[in-house]
C-alpha cells in the first residue's frame, strides 16, 4: 500500500521511518518494510501476507503534540491513500466505539461530546468529497484529527471519573495499591519521609546479578534493611523483577550455561526460591518473571520461554502459595514485533500463558513514554485508555507495575535508557514539550484513567529521584536536590483524593514552580 504525505500542502523532507510499523485487525504489529520518496511525498508499505492492516506512525499533531498515530484499517490497492484522512478517519472510528462502549456502562455521552463528534464527522466528510485536491483535503483532515485527539482525551478522562465514582461506591479503591519503586542506594530522613507520605506500597527490585554475583554467594543486606524498613512502615511490599532475561539483570556465571536449557532453569528455580523462602510472609506480591517476550539475550525458543514462565510463577506458588504472582509486561503495544522475530506480541504471551497453564494471578504492564528508544514514543490518553481495557479483558486484575515520563528535555546521564539521547522531541510530544508541569499533568490524567478501571489494583511510579543513578531520563519525583517536583504533589493530591482517609502530604511544601 501507498501513502500521500502533506504537511502545511506540502511533502516533509523526512520522517522517522524507523517508527513506523503496520497493525491487524486485533492490533498485533506486522512485520513490513518502508520507503518514503521525498520528492513526490509517497510512502511505500511492502508487507508480507494480506488482508487489512493499519499504518502507525509519529505524527504532529495541530495546535501541539507529536503522538503515534494511527490510520483506519485499510486493504492493499495501487492508487495511494492520503495519509490525513485516513488517520482522521481510523481516530473517528475509535471515538464511536468508545462511545458505545462507555455509554452502555455508564448512560452515554454528554450533549457537548455528541456535539463535537458530529463535528469532526462533518469535517471529515468534506475531507472525503475533496479528495481531487489533496492539498484541501488534507488540510480539513488535519482540523478533524486535531479535534478528534482533543475530544478522546476528553472522553477518556470522562470514563476515568465515572469509573472512579463506580469504584468508591463499591468501597474498592481501598484495595488499590498507590506505589513507587525503590531502589537508592541509600536513603536520608527526608527521602524516607516523603516516600512514607505519599506511597503505601513499594517495588524492591530483586535483580539476580545483585543478589547471587557468584554462584551460591548471596547478598543480602541491602534488601534485609529496606524489607524490614518498608514492613515497619506498614508498606505494601512487592518484589519486582525476580528473573529478566537481559544482560544487565543476569549475573555473570549464568552464561556459563548459556547453551545447557536444562541448567539454567534449575537456577533460575533455586534464585527464585531463595527468594521467596527468605522473605515469605513479608513480601505481598512477586514479579516472577519480566519481559521474557521480548528480552531473551539466551535466544530461547518459543516452547521454552513458555517453560521458564511456568519454572518461574510455580516456583514462587510452591515457596509461598499465599503470595500474589504477577506477569510482568514490557512495551504493552508490542512495536518491537515488527522487527524481532524472535519476539512474541505481549498480549499473545500473555494468553498462550494462559493457555498452557501458567499459574500467575496478575498481568503487570510497564508504561513509558518521551525519550529516545523504540517503544518510548507518546500516544495520547485514548490510546492509553483502550490500552489498559485490552489488558484488561484477559479477565485477571492488572498492575501497572513501573510508569514514567520526563520533566526536562535535556540529556540525563544517569538515566539507563535514553539518557545521553534524550532531548527535545525525541519520544514525541505530550500536548508540548515536556517540563515539570507537563509531566505533572499526564501523571494526573493518567492515573486517573488507571484507576478509574476496576480492574487495575495497583499503580507504581518508576523513579522517586533523580538523585542517583535512575531508570528514566529526568523520571524522578524529586530533583536532584531532593526537592520536590511538582509531580509529587500532584499525587500526594491525588492520593487524599482518592483516599481521603489516608495520612502524609502533611509536611511543608517546598516545591519550587517552573515558570511557564
Amino acid at each position: 500500500m501507498t501513502f500521500q504525505i502533506l504537511v502545511d500542502g506540502k511533502a516533509p523532507p523526512e520522517l522517522e521511518v524507523d517508527k513506523m510499523y503496520l497493525t491487524s485487525q486485533e492490533g498485533q504489529p506486522v512485520r513490513a518494510r518502508f520507503q518514503y520518496a521525498a520528492e513526490t511525498g509517497l510512502l511505500f508499505c511492502e508487507r508480507r501476507g494480506q488482508g487489512l492492516a493499519a499504518l502507525n506512525l509519529p505524527w504532529g499533531i495541530r495546535g501541539g503534540g507529536r503522538l503515534i498515530m494511527r490510520t483506519s484499517l485499510v486493504p492493499d490497492r495501487e492508487e495511494p491513500y492520503l495519509l490525513t484522512l485516513e488517520m482522521a478517519r481510523g481516530h473517528l472510528a475509535d471515538l464511536w466505539r468508545k462511545r458505545d462502549d462507555w455509554g452502555y456502562v455508564y448512560g452515554g455521552p454528554t450533549e457537548l461530546v455528541e456535539k463535537e463528534l458530529r463535528a469532526v464527522k462533518v469535517l471529515l466528510a468534506q475531507a472525503e468529497t475533496v479528495q481531487d485536491a489533496p492539498i484541501v483535503a488534507s488540510d480539513l483532515a488535519e482540523e478533524a484529527l486535531a479535534r478528534a485527539v482533543s475530544l478522546g482525551e476528553e472522553m477518556a478522562l470522562a470514563d476515568a471519573k465515572n469509573g472512579l465514582a463506580a469504584r468508591r461506591r463499591r468501597g474498592d479503591l481501598a484495595h488499590v495499591d498507590f506505589g513507587c519503586h525503590w531502589d537508592l542506594a541509600d536513603g536520608s530522613p527526608r527521602v524516607r519521609d516523603r516516600f512514607g507520605d505519599t506511597f503505601n506500597s513499594a517495588t524492591i527490585p530483586f535483580i539476580w546479578r545483585a543478589i547471587e554475583p557468584r554462584e551460591h554467594e548471596y547478598a543480602w543486606k541491602w534488601y534485609d534493611d529496606w524489607v524490614q524498613w518498608h514492613e515497619a512502615k506498614g508498606i505494601v511490599i512487592k518484589g519486582g523483577s525476580l528473573v529478566r532475561f537481559s544482560e544487565p539483570q543476569l549475573p555473570d556465571w549464568v552464561w556459563i550455561w548459556e547453551n545447557d536449557f536444562e541448567t539454567i532453569r534449575d537456577s533460575v528455580f533455586d534464585h527464585i526460591e531463595q527468594c521467596v523462602r527468605r522473605y515469605r510472609g513479608r513480601v505481598d506480591y512477586w514479579d516472577a518473571v519480566t519481559g521474557l517476550h521480548v528480552e531473551n539475550c539466551m535466544n530461547f525458543s518459543l516452547d521454552r520461554i513458555i517453560e521458564i514462565t511456568r519454572v518461574c510463577c510455580h516456583a514462587v506458588k510452591r515457596t509461598d502459595p499465599a503470595a500474589k504472582v504477577v506477569l510482568d509486561l514490557l512495551y504493552p503495544w508490542g512495536e518491537y514485533y515488527a522487527v524481532n522475530q524472535r519476539s512474541i506480541w505481549p498480549y499473545h504471551y500473555a494468553e498462550m500463558c494462559i493457555n498452557a497453564g501458567v499459574v500467575f494471578d496478575v498481568v503487570g504492564l510497564q508504561v513509558f513514554a518521551g525519550t529516545a528508544g523504540q517503544g518510548y514514543d507518546c500516544r495520547d490518553m485514548l490510546d492509553l485508555s483502550d490500552m489498559l481495557d485490552h489488558f484488561g479483558s484477559l479477565g485477571k486484575p492488572v498492575h501497572v507495575t513501573a510508569v514514567g515520563v520526563p520533566s526536562a528535555m535535556t540529556p540525563d546521564p544517569e538515566a539507563a535508557i535514553g539518557g545521553v539521547n534524550h532531548k527535545a522531541g525525541a519520544g514525541g510530544v505530550w500536548h508540548k514539550l515536556w517540563d515539570e508541569s507537563v509531566q505533572s499533568d499526564w501523571v494526573d490524567e493518567f492515573y486517573r484513567i488507571a484507576i478509574g478501571k476496576p480492574f487495575v489494583t495497583a499503580i507504581s511510579w518508576r523513579d522517586f529521584s533523580d538523585h542517583q543513578p535512575h531508570y528514566f531520563p529526568h523520571g524522578g519525583l524529586l530533583r536532584k536536590d531532593l526537592h520536590p517536583k511538582i509531580a509529587y504533589h500532584r499525587l500526594a493530591g491525588l492520593r487524599q483524593e482518592i483516599w481521603p482517609q489516608a495520612g502524609g502530604g502533611q509536611g511543608p511544601s517546598n516545591v519550587l514552580w517552573p515558570e511557564r
